[in-house]
């Protein structure tokens, strides 16, 4: 950051981007959120049975208590990965084998995975995003759950289903996703063509998106959610890029290749 003096003399920062030149970086800009691990818990799993403690201070917390997939199973959530760190966390982790340890990100549920028996899920593929509010996707929980061979027999079968539909649906709005892809490599070029200038067809929102498959918004949340539709999330990132949506040769029949 460069610091120029304005004519009363008070410093102000500015920061070069490449993109958009010199941008003054105000106070306001650099304000940071300070949020509250116990406060965030509460919101994400409320409906559920609660008593928040922090058991290890700054990485581990007992939540409460969920039935999820036939039983009570205990919810926990740890965060601060440090390797050579952790072995506080896991030594009370290691005394309830079969609760269900949350994690902020993916990328921490495999490290804490390297490091105990509990089932490990990330609240980035759990919680989903509708009309401003965030939801808490229990049929993706009770999935692993029955992915991990932990559930209650007589719950499988139904869980079987969920997933079964899922990867329906998932289908279904890949589909629609590619074939908005097609019609934005032609309406690019056409407008190439006619102002000499590419256009961006704009990406169609997510509710718009449901509508036209017969979804409610918040199915399709759970599906751009869910780590099974990496290919549809592809699309849905690519229908942004105007340069890839213009490198295609051909028509488009199964997505754009990675």
């Amino acid at each position: 950051m460069d610091f120029i003096q304005d004519k009363s003399g008070q410093p102000r920062g500015y920061i070069y981007c490449p993109d958009c030149g010199l941008a003054e970086a105000t106070a306001e800009s650099l304000a940071r959120w300070e949020v509250s691990t116990d406060a965030m818990l509460e919101a994400i799993f409320c409906g559920h049975s609660l008593a928040i403690v922090q058991r290890v201070p700054g990485q581990l917390w007992q939540v409460g208590k969920a039935n999820w997939s036939g039983r009570s199973r205990e919810i926990w959530f740890a965060r601060a990965f440090r390797r050579g760190k952790v072995d506080a966390a896991i030594q009370v982790l290691s005394r309830r084998p079969k609760s269900i340890l949350f994690t902020p990100t993916e990328v921490g549920a495999e490290q804490w995975r390297e490091c105990t028996q509990n089932l490990v899920i990330a609240l980035e593929s759990t919680l989903v995003l509708c009309d401003a509010t965030i939801g808490f996707d229990s049929s993706y929980v009770e999935g692993r759950i029955v992915d991990a061979g932990l559930s209650n027999g007589a719950t499988d079968k139904r869980q079987s289903k969920k997933r079964a539909d899922r990867a329906v649906n998932i289908e279904r709005l890949k589909q629609e996703v590619i074939s908005h892809l097609r019609a934005a490599r032609d309406h690019a070029y056409a407008t190439k063509v006619q102002t000499g200038e590419p256009e961006l067809l704009a990406r169609p929102t997510q509710k718009a998106l449901a509508e036209r498959v017969g979804l409610t918004e918040s199915v399709v949340s759970r599906c751009m959610n869910d780590p099974a539709a990496r290919e549809l999330t592809l699309y849905w990132d690519t229908a942004l890029d105007l340069d890839k949506i213009m490198s295609w040769t051909g028509p488009i029949t199964k997505g754009p290749k990675a």
